[in-house]
């Protein structure tokens, strides 16, 4: 998984989170979608991305977090993948937007060359939510 992070890094760093297609909003439990953003091992790791987040640290300095409080660094990162909905575990206020932290089955991921297939990858993306935060 770290070739995906290093390949998508420069794109997601700016944002924190995946985006889809926009103009559809994030795609519906069991459909099929292609991202770029930060993905974690557990929804704990990506709750306390997220939280971070919320509190200010950048991008970079959260995962970084995460992944240090993980004692892994590869719990959390950013990636190009191409993945199948799940569920959604959480959504979170993240400065005046929603996101959603997902279940995803990543099923290939781009090493910046090119896609290669994944198999039995349950991961945990930060997904931006539709409607803004009240």
């Amino acid at each position: 998984m770290h070739i995906f992070w290093v390949a998508a890094a420069a794109a997601v760093l700016g944002c924190g989170v995946a985006r889809a297609d926009e103009s559809s909003g994030p795609p519906a439990n069991g459909d099929a979608a292609i991202g770029v953003g930060i993905i974690c091992n557990t929804p704990e790791q990506a709750e306390q991305f997220v939280s971070l987040r919320s509190k200010g640290a950048a991008p970079d300095k959260a995962m970084n977090t995460v992944n240090t409080n993980a004692r892994n660094e590869r719990a959390c990162g950013v990636a190009a993948v191409a993945y199948i909905r799940d569920q959604t575990v959480d959504t979170r206020k993240l400065q005046n937007s929603l996101v959603q932290i997902v279940r995803i089955s990543v099923v290939a991921g781009y090493n910046g060359v090119g896609w290669q297939r994944v198999s039995d990858m349950i991961q945990y993306a930060v997904l931006e939510g539709e409607g803004e935060s009240v």
